[in-house]
């Protein structure tokens, strides 16, 4: 898929994650006592909003990283998102409570920039083994994303309040979603391209009219690997960044990383024994890596039957 597409797509699912969200919210709004507490409505909002789209972008973006989307990934980021957004919440009670009656809006533009920054920040912290800029992109996605919901609402609460909260909480989840996931495909330096593969599965998977990519930015460091997600035993994200479903590479095949305006692919320490080397194929430019290797544009990358290419942005970058 295109750049333009990945952007479509994840502001849909953001976009559908807040509008489920505001309608969960509304039915426990119907049914919950008014126990005259008017910091209880966010609180309820914030926890939902930060559940929702927690278990919703964590399942699209493992199925788009190719990856199999698992069950207590998803739960993880669930309970994750509502942890943060009801963290927000409590942050809001004492702004509501001293800015409600003298400044409605800026007490509504804050409470929303809490939710969406409290659960951008939640569910960043995912990718903060690969590269802990894509935390920064998640706090400022979200919190952008909660301004500009908070205005909608702030504008429009007076004369169509459940318009205006529903296109409030959409806009949040788009700005969390754009932030956690589309930032680094905007701000990539590289991509790691699916050429062919002698494995018919990773052939299946990632060939035509798929033409799987990844995208690499300075700091990224992924983990490519075979390793199937049910043997994994993290509870919140996989231990294999870039799944390459092929029989011929090893369950921790390689190392892919940029470090100072260079990028490196490097074998991983378990798969860079005499043995290994000898079983599976590691090449760059069709000579074997035995260590490390410098990568350069459109260099040509063998792993184990998989042929990839290594794009750059521009050379040095």
């Amino acid at each position: 898929m295109s750049l333009y597409q990945n952007l479509y797509y994840m502001s849909l699912v953001g976009g559908m994650s807040g509008l489920f969200s505001w309608a969960l919210a509304a039915l426990v709004f119907a049914v919950l006592p008014n126990q005259g507490a008017p910091w209880l409505p966010d609180l309820v909002a914030a926890g939902i909003l930060g559940a929702m789209i927690g278990g919703l972008t964590v399942g699209f973006s493992d199925h788009w990283a190719g990856n199999r989307v698992m069950p207590r990934w998803i739960l993880s980021g669930t309970l994750i998102g509502l942890v943060a957004g009801l963290s927000a919440g409590l942050l809001e009670i004492p702004i509501t409570n001293n800015l409600a009656d003298s400044s409605p809006v800026l007490t509504r533009v804050i409470a929303w920039m809490l939710a969406g920054s409290m659960i951008g920040l939640g569910l960043g912290l995912r990718w903060v083994r690969v590269n802990r800029a894509r935390v920064a992109h998640a706090v400022v996605g979200g919190l952008l994303g909660g301004t500009l919901g908070g205005l909608i609402f702030a504008s429009l609460g007076s004369s169509v309040p459940d318009l205006s909260q529903a296109l409030g909480f959409v806009f949040i989840g788009v700005g969390i979603c754009f932030g956690v996931t589309v930032a680094p495909m905007l701000l990539r330096d590289a991509v790691l391209e699916f050429v062919s593969s002698g494995d018919p599965v990773a052939q299946y998977k990632f060939g035509p009219p798929k033409h799987k990519q990844w995208e690499i930015q300075h700091g990224d460091s992924y983990v490519l690997g075979s390793q199937s997600q049910d043997f994994s035993h993290t509870r919140y994200r996989p231990d294999i960044e870039i799944f390459i479903p092929d029989s011929g590479v090893a369950p921790r095949h390689a190392i892919l990383f940029g470090r100072e305006g260079r990028f490196f692919i490097a074998r991983h320490p378990e798969a860079a024994d005499h043995a290994a080397i000898a079983r599976f194929r590691l090449r760059v430019r069709g000579r074997t890596v035995v260590r490390t290797q410098e990568l350069h544009g459109e260099d040509d990358i063998l792993l184990g039957k998989t042929a990839l290419k290594f794009v750059a942005r521009r050379e040095g970058a």
